[in-house]
């Protein structure tokens, strides 16, 4: 007689199935745990690259690369004062129909520090005389031996991104486009930002193009805000004296300069971009692009820092209070900063607002515990 083969009962084959579910629920976790984690501590590794950079660029030229180049010739002015034309990085003409090619730049501070990033190449490829769009597009300035274009703002650099957040410009959609230099641009994206200091940097213009303010003395004293509360006589401005970064518009900050500390200033940090921003708010409008100095590689320390996650969800809620112009990190409750000296670390997103402002500013003499 045949013997039967014993095979799984169906109860036997849904008990397995769901012991692989429920150790599945319980690894997972832990797996993102690590992963995370070990993105982190990739992030902190790319700051403190651009910490060496931003030093090794101290030693050479004796001062820190300016925030923002940009040619006074082409300042605008509005009811508070002069602010950057942010059509000097993109524009192939000015107001008046003539080539915008010598002086005119638009330029951040990471174009400086390429030779330092092992980037040599691409910053030898880029004409100063230049702005960044024009770097950037057709016909090129630079052709390889080879006889192939150059076309540095737009080439993906590695240490750039925060593995927590994307690994390249249109990797997650979160802000895919070089929105004010040139939006058919769809790589040279940046995930990290200079410190302008405490105060207002930008102008929350409808258009969207977020022009960084640069005030004369006068424009400055101009400003001062009414005699109560806590910044009471003083301008709310980033050039303010008690309220200057490292970085600004045509900055030349030397180490000496940071007189509040090296250890307690940040130089560097994760920078806040919001996806999908309404229409009707414009500091909600992120931009990107290593090359373009302003919005996109500068950020201010007037506002506490942001958890914005892989993925923004923009509602009325928990987005009114969001501005474009904030550090934010993809890392739970962190976000990942480079101090002067050098080093970095992580800093709560639930740090006191007074303690986050005082970090960012470079002269202020205000004592912080950190």
């Amino acid at each position: 007689m045949r013997q039967r083969r014993r095979g799984f009962t169906l109860i036997e084959l849904l008990v397995v199935i769901a012991i692989v579910a429920i150790l599945v629920a319980l690894l997972l976790p832990a797996v993102q745990r690590a992963r995370e984690s070990a993105s982190k501590t990739q992030c902190l590794n790319n700051l403190k690259q651009l910490g060496l950079a931003l030093h090794n660029y101290h030693d050479a030229h004796s001062v820190f690369p300016p925030g923002q180049i940009a040619n006074p010739q082409y300042f605008v002015s509005d009811n508070i004062g002069n602010y950057v034309n942010p059509g000097e990085a993109r524009e192939f003409r000015d107001n008046n129909n003539q080539p915008l090619w010598f002086g005119a730049q638009g330029t951040s501070w990471m174009v400086h520090i390429l030779p330092m990033i092992e980037q040599a190449p691409l910053y030898n490829a880029w004409s100063f005389d230049g702005n960044v769009r024009q770097n950037g597009e057709e016909p090129p300035l630079y052709r390889d031996n080879d006889g192939i274009g150059l076309f540095p703002p737009r080439e993906e650099i590695k240490a750039f991104y925060c593995p927590s957040r994307r690994s390249e410009m249109g990797a997650t959609a979160l802000f895919a486009q070089t929105l004010r230099v040139d939006p058919s641009w769809t790589s040279g994206g940046n995930d990290y930002a200079g410190c302008t200091g405490s105060g207002i940097a930008f102008k929350d213009d409808v258009a969207g193009e977020q022009q960084t303010y640069f005030l004369t003395p006068a424009q400055l004293n101009a400003t001062i805000l009414p005699a109560t509360g806590p910044l009471s006589a003083r301008s709310p401005f980033a050039q303010d004296s008690t309220k200057v970064g490292v970085f600004g518009v045509n900055s030349n900050t030397k180490m000496a300069t940071i007189t509040d500390g090296t250890t307690t200033t940040i130089m560097v940090a994760e920078r806040q971009i919001i996806q999908n921003p309404r229409q009707n708010r414009p500091q909600e409008r992120s931009s990107d692009g290593w090359a373009f100095g302003g919005p996109a590689t500068l950020f201010s320390t007037r506002l506490t820092p942001q958890n914005t996650g892989r993925i923004e969800v923009v509602n009325d809620v928990d987005n009114n209070n969001r501005h474009f112009d904030e550090a934010g990190s993809a890392h739970p409750q962190v976000v990942n900063v480079l101090m002067g000296d050098g080093g970095a670390r992580n800093v709560s997103i639930n740090i006191d607002l007074r303690t986050w402002n005082n970090l960012g500013n470079m002269a202020q003499g205000s004592p912080v515990e950190f």
